[in-house]
């Protein structure tokens, strides 16, 4: 499972209060970045809460 972010996301830090783990904000870039390539599986379920729990949608799966 790969996760991406949309670039209308509004950076409201929800992703990364939430689950800190998966999420981080580059103050350099001012972007939410994920923090893995492959979500690990033990993770899989905090990162489709994560997509359900964005403010703005801006969380979704990758497309290769």
């Amino acid at each position: 499972m790969k996760l991406e972010i949309k670039d209308y996301c509004i950076r409201c830090g929800l992703c990364e209060d939430l689950h800190g783990d998966i999420f981080h904000f580059n103050h350099d870039t001012d972007e939410i970045e994920v923090k893995y390539d492959e979500i690990p599986s033990e993770k899989e379920e905090a990162a489709k809460k994560a997509m359900a729990e964005c403010a703005i949608t801006a969380i979704y799966l990758a497309r290769d």
